[in-house]
Protein backbone atom coordinates (compact mmCIF):
# COMPACT_ATOMS: atom_id res chain seq x y z
CA UNK A 1 0.00 0.00 0.00
CA UNK A 2 1.26 3.47 -1.16
CA UNK A 3 0.97 6.34 1.27
CA UNK A 4 2.37 9.90 1.21
CA UNK A 5 5.06 8.67 4.16
CA UNK A 6 6.29 6.15 2.14
CA UNK A 7 6.20 2.42 1.33
CA UNK A 8 3.89 0.65 4.18
CA UNK A 9 4.68 -3.30 5.10
CA UNK A 10 2.05 -5.33 7.37
CA UNK A 11 3.39 -8.14 9.34
CA UNK A 12 1.07 -9.96 11.00
CA UNK A 13 1.53 -12.22 14.03
CA UNK A 14 -0.13 -13.72 17.15
CA UNK A 15 0.85 -13.04 20.48
CA UNK A 16 -1.68 -14.25 23.74
CA UNK A 17 -4.13 -14.91 21.46
CA UNK A 18 -4.70 -10.99 19.80
CA UNK A 19 -3.19 -10.43 16.34
CA UNK A 20 -0.47 -7.83 16.19
CA UNK A 21 -0.28 -6.25 13.45
CA UNK A 22 3.16 -4.12 12.93
CA UNK A 23 3.32 -0.92 10.01
CA UNK A 24 6.89 -0.22 9.48
CA UNK A 25 6.92 3.50 7.65
CA UNK A 26 9.52 6.05 6.24
CA UNK A 27 9.83 7.15 9.78
CA UNK A 28 7.58 6.18 11.91
CA UNK A 29 6.74 2.70 14.13
CA UNK A 30 2.96 2.60 14.74
CA UNK A 31 2.15 -0.39 16.68
CA UNK A 32 -1.53 -1.30 16.41
CA UNK A 33 -3.28 -4.39 19.47
CA UNK A 34 -6.48 -5.66 18.24
CA UNK A 35 -7.85 -7.59 20.45
CA UNK A 36 -9.77 -10.49 19.11
CA UNK A 37 -11.20 -10.85 22.98
CA UNK A 38 -12.84 -7.19 22.52
CA UNK A 39 -11.66 -7.04 26.37
CA UNK A 40 -9.32 -4.22 25.44
CA UNK A 41 -10.89 -1.28 26.14
CA UNK A 42 -9.78 0.85 28.38
CA UNK A 43 -12.45 1.31 31.30
CA UNK A 44 -13.22 4.18 33.48
CA UNK A 45 -12.01 3.55 36.94
CA UNK A 46 -15.30 4.37 38.20
CA UNK A 47 -17.77 2.49 35.85
CA UNK A 48 -17.85 -1.31 36.47
CA UNK A 49 -16.99 -2.98 33.27
CA UNK A 50 -20.15 -3.32 30.86
CA UNK A 51 -21.02 -6.50 28.52
CA UNK A 52 -21.06 -5.74 24.37
CA UNK A 53 -23.53 -8.42 24.39
CA UNK A 54 -27.02 -8.59 23.88
CA UNK A 55 -28.16 -11.00 26.82
CA UNK A 56 -29.80 -9.06 29.69
CA UNK A 57 -28.54 -9.15 33.30
CA UNK A 58 -30.76 -10.61 35.73
CA UNK A 59 -29.24 -10.53 39.07
CA UNK A 60 -28.41 -7.68 41.25
CA UNK A 61 -24.64 -8.42 40.85
CA UNK A 62 -21.36 -6.44 39.78
CA UNK A 63 -22.37 -7.83 36.32
CA UNK A 64 -25.67 -5.72 36.13
CA UNK A 65 -23.70 -2.23 37.61
CA UNK A 66 -23.13 0.70 35.93
CA UNK A 67 -22.86 4.25 36.62
CA UNK A 68 -24.79 7.02 34.86
CA UNK A 69 -22.57 10.44 34.13
CA UNK A 70 -24.67 13.40 35.43
CA UNK A 71 -22.03 16.02 35.47
CA UNK A 72 -18.39 16.27 35.11
CA UNK A 73 -17.06 14.02 37.50
CA UNK A 74 -20.25 12.70 38.29
CA UNK A 75 -21.91 9.61 38.66
CA UNK A 76 -25.07 7.97 39.46
CA UNK A 77 -24.31 4.14 40.60
CA UNK A 78 -27.47 1.66 39.14
CA UNK A 79 -28.47 -1.59 38.02
CA UNK A 80 -29.97 -1.96 34.39
CA UNK A 81 -30.34 -5.62 32.44
CA UNK A 82 -29.23 -4.26 29.41
CA UNK A 83 -26.03 -1.76 28.94
CA UNK A 84 -27.13 1.69 28.40
CA UNK A 85 -23.83 1.92 26.33
CA UNK A 86 -24.32 -0.45 24.06
CA UNK A 87 -28.37 0.04 23.82
CA UNK A 88 -30.64 -2.83 22.51
CA UNK A 89 -32.13 -2.47 19.06
CA UNK A 90 -34.91 -5.16 20.38
CA UNK A 91 -35.98 -2.96 23.13
CA UNK A 92 -39.51 -1.15 23.18
CA UNK A 93 -39.90 -0.58 26.73
CA UNK A 94 -38.22 0.74 29.70
CA UNK A 95 -38.72 0.88 33.28
CA UNK A 96 -37.32 2.69 35.98
CA UNK A 97 -37.98 1.42 39.21
CA UNK A 98 -37.31 3.71 42.62
CA UNK A 99 -36.12 1.93 45.14
CA UNK A 100 -37.76 2.56 48.90
CA UNK A 101 -36.50 4.00 52.13
CA UNK A 102 -34.34 1.83 52.20
CA UNK A 103 -32.75 2.35 49.11
CA UNK A 104 -33.20 -1.13 48.45
CA UNK A 105 -32.27 -0.96 44.72
CA UNK A 106 -30.76 -4.73 44.24
CA UNK A 107 -34.01 -6.06 45.31
CA UNK A 108 -36.09 -3.56 43.26
CA UNK A 109 -34.44 -4.52 40.74
CA UNK A 110 -34.84 -7.95 40.91
CA UNK A 111 -38.58 -7.86 41.77
CA UNK A 112 -39.32 -5.96 38.53
CA UNK A 113 -37.32 -8.34 36.34
CA UNK A 114 -39.98 -11.22 37.88
CA UNK A 115 -42.58 -9.01 36.84
CA UNK A 116 -41.35 -8.29 33.06
CA UNK A 117 -40.37 -11.63 32.23
CA UNK A 118 -44.34 -12.29 33.02
CA UNK A 119 -44.62 -10.97 29.77
CA UNK A 120 -41.20 -11.14 28.29
CA UNK A 121 -39.65 -14.12 29.46
CA UNK A 122 -36.11 -13.27 27.82
CA UNK A 123 -36.47 -9.68 28.17
CA UNK A 124 -35.38 -9.00 24.74
CA UNK A 125 -38.00 -6.50 24.29
CA UNK A 126 -37.54 -4.61 28.08
CA UNK A 127 -34.82 -3.05 29.83
CA UNK A 128 -35.29 -2.82 33.44
CA UNK A 129 -33.42 0.34 35.32
CA UNK A 130 -32.90 0.48 39.68
CA UNK A 131 -30.98 3.77 40.12
CA UNK A 132 -29.78 4.42 43.82
CA UNK A 133 -29.65 7.07 45.68
CA UNK A 134 -27.25 7.09 48.13
CA UNK A 135 -27.39 8.63 51.56
CA UNK A 136 -23.71 9.37 53.42
CA UNK A 137 -24.05 6.02 55.39
CA UNK A 138 -24.06 4.00 51.94
CA UNK A 139 -19.81 5.28 51.78
CA UNK A 140 -20.29 6.86 48.38
CA UNK A 141 -17.22 7.59 46.46
CA UNK A 142 -15.63 10.91 45.75
CA UNK A 143 -17.48 10.95 41.86
CA UNK A 144 -20.85 10.06 43.21
CA UNK A 145 -23.70 12.27 44.70
CA UNK A 146 -25.32 11.76 47.73
CA UNK A 147 -28.42 12.77 49.70
CA UNK A 148 -30.50 13.19 53.14
CA UNK A 149 -32.75 10.39 53.84
CA UNK A 150 -35.68 12.47 52.76
CA UNK A 151 -33.47 15.24 50.19
CA UNK A 152 -33.63 12.32 47.35
CA UNK A 153 -36.91 11.47 48.33
CA UNK A 154 -38.31 15.30 47.36
CA UNK A 155 -35.78 15.78 44.28
CA UNK A 156 -33.63 18.01 46.52
CA UNK A 157 -29.82 18.42 45.37
CA UNK A 158 -27.06 16.59 46.78
CA UNK A 159 -25.27 17.27 49.55
CA UNK A 160 -21.90 18.66 49.68
CA UNK A 161 -19.05 18.05 51.95
CA UNK A 162 -15.70 18.29 52.00
CA UNK A 163 -14.71 17.05 48.99
CA UNK A 164 -16.03 19.02 46.07
CA UNK A 165 -18.93 17.68 44.57
CA UNK A 166 -21.08 19.35 41.81
CA UNK A 167 -24.60 19.20 43.80
CA UNK A 168 -27.57 17.60 41.42
CA UNK A 169 -31.71 16.87 42.06
CA UNK A 170 -32.26 13.21 42.58
CA UNK A 171 -35.12 13.98 40.03
CA UNK A 172 -32.88 15.76 37.51
CA UNK A 173 -31.01 12.06 37.68
CA UNK A 174 -34.40 10.47 36.56
CA UNK A 175 -34.36 12.79 33.88
CA UNK A 176 -31.05 12.17 32.57
CA UNK A 177 -31.49 8.31 32.39
CA UNK A 178 -34.50 9.16 30.56
CA UNK A 179 -32.51 11.22 27.82
CA UNK A 180 -30.00 7.91 27.51
CA UNK A 181 -32.69 6.06 26.81
CA UNK A 182 -34.66 8.11 24.39
CA UNK A 183 -31.11 8.24 22.32
CA UNK A 184 -32.66 6.80 18.63
CA UNK A 185 -29.00 5.22 17.95
CA UNK A 186 -29.13 3.12 21.31
CA UNK A 187 -32.74 2.34 21.46
CA UNK A 188 -34.14 3.10 18.11
CA UNK A 189 -37.34 0.79 19.31
CA UNK A 190 -38.29 2.00 22.25
CA UNK A 191 -41.65 3.17 22.49
CA UNK A 192 -42.53 3.49 26.21
CA UNK A 193 -41.15 4.65 29.07
CA UNK A 194 -42.38 3.61 33.02
CA UNK A 195 -41.53 5.46 35.70
CA UNK A 196 -42.24 3.71 38.93
CA UNK A 197 -41.72 2.84 42.38
CA UNK A 198 -43.07 1.35 45.33
CA UNK A 199 -43.35 3.44 48.85
CA UNK A 200 -40.95 5.97 49.40
CA UNK A 201 -40.44 5.31 45.47
CA UNK A 202 -43.58 6.07 44.87
CA UNK A 203 -43.33 9.39 46.41
CA UNK A 204 -41.25 9.95 43.96
CA UNK A 205 -42.71 8.90 40.78
CA UNK A 206 -45.53 11.04 41.80
CA UNK A 207 -43.81 14.16 42.66
CA UNK A 208 -41.43 13.85 39.49
CA UNK A 209 -44.33 13.47 37.05
CA UNK A 210 -44.88 16.56 38.00
CA UNK A 211 -42.10 18.29 37.91
CA UNK A 212 -40.59 17.02 34.90
CA UNK A 213 -39.69 19.11 32.50
CA UNK A 214 -42.16 18.27 28.68
CA UNK A 215 -41.79 15.48 26.82
CA UNK A 216 -41.65 16.83 23.58
CA UNK A 217 -38.32 16.11 23.66
CA UNK A 218 -38.54 12.22 22.95
CA UNK A 219 -42.92 12.63 20.93
CA UNK A 220 -41.79 9.34 19.76
CA UNK A 221 -41.64 7.44 23.19
CA UNK A 222 -44.92 7.28 25.68
CA UNK A 223 -44.19 7.88 29.19
CA UNK A 224 -46.28 6.12 31.83
CA UNK A 225 -46.23 6.70 35.73
CA UNK A 226 -46.71 4.12 38.13
CA UNK A 227 -47.60 4.79 41.93
CA UNK A 228 -47.38 2.34 44.32
CA UNK A 229 -48.10 2.65 47.82
CA UNK A 230 -46.76 5.73 48.81
CA UNK A 231 -47.40 7.51 52.08
CA UNK A 232 -48.39 10.48 50.55
CA UNK A 233 -48.65 12.32 47.50
CA UNK A 234 -48.85 15.50 45.56
CA UNK A 235 -51.37 18.31 45.85
CA UNK A 236 -52.15 20.97 43.21
CA UNK A 237 -53.86 23.32 45.93
CA UNK A 238 -55.14 23.75 49.55
CA UNK A 239 -57.95 21.75 49.52
CA UNK A 240 -58.14 18.00 51.58
CA UNK A 241 -61.11 15.77 51.99
CA UNK A 242 -62.39 16.73 54.87
CA UNK A 243 -65.67 15.18 56.87
CA UNK A 244 -66.71 13.80 53.44
CA UNK A 245 -65.78 17.20 51.45
CA UNK A 246 -62.70 18.73 49.98
CA UNK A 247 -61.78 21.94 51.92
CA UNK A 248 -59.00 24.01 53.13
CA UNK A 249 -58.03 22.99 56.20
CA UNK A 250 -57.41 25.59 59.33
CA UNK A 251 -54.21 26.52 58.39
CA UNK A 252 -53.12 27.37 62.58
CA UNK A 253 -53.41 23.80 62.76
CA UNK A 254 -51.37 22.69 60.43
CA UNK A 255 -49.24 25.24 58.72
CA UNK A 256 -47.09 23.94 56.66
CA UNK A 257 -49.56 21.03 55.06
CA UNK A 258 -49.49 22.71 51.71
CA UNK A 259 -45.91 23.05 51.56
CA UNK A 260 -43.17 20.98 49.23
CA UNK A 261 -43.86 17.61 49.31
CA UNK A 262 -47.27 17.85 50.31
CA UNK A 263 -48.22 20.48 48.24
CA UNK A 264 -46.61 23.65 45.78
CA UNK A 265 -45.41 26.34 48.41
CA UNK A 266 -41.58 26.83 49.88
CA UNK A 267 -40.86 24.45 46.29
CA UNK A 268 -37.33 23.51 46.50
CA UNK A 269 -34.34 24.32 43.41
CA UNK A 270 -35.96 22.09 40.80
CA UNK A 271 -39.64 22.44 41.19
CA UNK A 272 -38.83 25.85 41.32
CA UNK A 273 -37.23 26.22 37.40
CA UNK A 274 -40.68 25.17 36.44
CA UNK A 275 -44.03 27.40 36.81
CA UNK A 276 -46.78 26.63 39.13
CA UNK A 277 -49.11 26.45 36.07
CA UNK A 278 -46.98 24.19 34.25
CA UNK A 279 -46.37 21.80 37.04
CA UNK A 280 -50.40 22.07 37.74
CA UNK A 281 -50.50 21.27 33.75
CA UNK A 282 -48.33 18.51 33.96
CA UNK A 283 -49.55 16.04 36.83
CA UNK A 284 -53.25 16.84 34.96
CA UNK A 285 -51.79 15.67 31.95
CA UNK A 286 -49.39 12.72 32.41
CA UNK A 287 -50.21 9.13 32.62
CA UNK A 288 -50.37 8.42 36.27
CA UNK A 289 -51.73 5.27 37.42
CA UNK A 290 -52.54 4.68 41.70
CA UNK A 291 -51.19 0.97 42.42
CA UNK A 292 -52.50 0.50 46.00
CA UNK A 293 -53.18 -2.20 47.89
CA UNK A 294 -56.08 -2.74 50.03
CA UNK A 295 -54.34 -4.20 53.00
CA UNK A 296 -51.90 -1.35 53.23
CA UNK A 297 -53.41 0.48 56.07
CA UNK A 298 -51.13 0.03 58.84
CA UNK A 299 -48.48 2.26 59.90
CA UNK A 300 -45.23 0.56 58.99
CA UNK A 301 -42.95 3.16 57.99
CA UNK A 302 -46.03 5.67 57.38
CA UNK A 303 -45.70 9.19 56.91
CA UNK A 304 -47.79 10.47 60.15
CA UNK A 305 -46.98 14.36 59.84
CA UNK A 306 -50.31 16.73 60.25
CA UNK A 307 -49.59 17.41 56.39
CA UNK A 308 -49.79 13.58 55.88
CA UNK A 309 -52.34 12.80 58.78
CA UNK A 310 -54.45 15.44 56.16
CA UNK A 311 -54.38 13.13 53.12
CA UNK A 312 -55.74 10.34 55.31
CA UNK A 313 -55.42 7.66 57.46
CA UNK A 314 -53.41 4.81 55.63
CA UNK A 315 -51.78 4.14 51.94
CA UNK A 316 -54.46 2.53 50.73
CA UNK A 317 -57.47 5.54 52.10
CA UNK A 318 -54.87 7.93 51.49
CA UNK A 319 -54.77 6.28 47.46
CA UNK A 320 -58.18 6.39 47.14
CA UNK A 321 -58.70 10.25 48.46
CA UNK A 322 -56.04 11.24 46.25
CA UNK A 323 -57.94 9.87 43.19
CA UNK A 324 -61.30 12.11 44.49
CA UNK A 325 -58.97 15.04 44.71
CA UNK A 326 -57.89 14.94 41.08
CA UNK A 327 -61.28 13.62 40.04
CA UNK A 328 -63.56 16.24 42.00
CA UNK A 329 -61.12 19.67 41.47
CA UNK A 330 -59.27 18.78 37.92
CA UNK A 331 -61.80 16.40 36.23
CA UNK A 332 -59.76 16.56 33.14
CA UNK A 333 -56.89 14.46 34.44
CA UNK A 334 -55.35 11.42 33.33
CA UNK A 335 -54.75 9.54 37.13
CA UNK A 336 -56.73 6.14 37.45
CA UNK A 337 -56.70 3.82 40.27
CA UNK A 338 -55.78 0.06 39.93
CA UNK A 339 -56.36 -1.88 43.54
CA UNK A 340 -54.35 -4.76 44.24
CA UNK A 341 -56.68 -7.14 46.34
CA UNK A 342 -55.29 -8.92 49.67
CA UNK A 343 -52.07 -7.27 49.00
CA UNK A 344 -50.32 -4.87 52.12
CA UNK A 345 -46.88 -3.00 52.21
CA UNK A 346 -45.33 -4.80 49.83
CA UNK A 347 -43.58 -4.16 46.47
CA UNK A 348 -43.27 -8.05 45.50
CA UNK A 349 -46.75 -8.25 46.14
CA UNK A 350 -47.85 -5.55 44.14
CA UNK A 351 -45.96 -5.72 40.74
CA UNK A 352 -46.08 -9.11 40.61
CA UNK A 353 -49.82 -9.53 41.32
CA UNK A 354 -52.31 -9.62 37.80
CA UNK A 355 -53.53 -6.08 38.69
CA UNK A 356 -49.84 -4.64 38.84
CA UNK A 357 -48.96 -6.96 35.92
CA UNK A 358 -51.51 -5.77 33.77
CA UNK A 359 -50.62 -2.08 35.14
CA UNK A 360 -46.80 -2.58 33.56
CA UNK A 361 -48.22 -4.14 30.65
CA UNK A 362 -51.95 -3.54 29.52
CA UNK A 363 -51.59 -4.84 26.18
Amino acid sequence: MRTTTGILKQIQGTESGSRVIVWIARKTLILWFITLSGCGDSQDPVKPSVSKDLNPCVKASSACAQSVQLGQQSFLPILRTHSLDSGDPRVQTAIIIIHGTTRNHSSNFETMILAAQQRDPSLSKTIVIAPKFQIVEDNPTANEPFWTNSGWKKGHLSVTDSKPRPRVSSYSAIEKIIDLLSTRSGFPELREIIVTGHSAGGQVAHRFAAGRKPEETSEHINTRYVVANPSTYLYLGPERFIDGYFSSPIRSECPEYDYWHYGLKNLNTYMRSTSLDQIRENLVARNVTILIGDQDVDSYQLDVSCGANLQGDNRFSRGQNLIRYMDSLFPANNHTQKIVSGVAHSGKGMYTSPEGISVLFPS
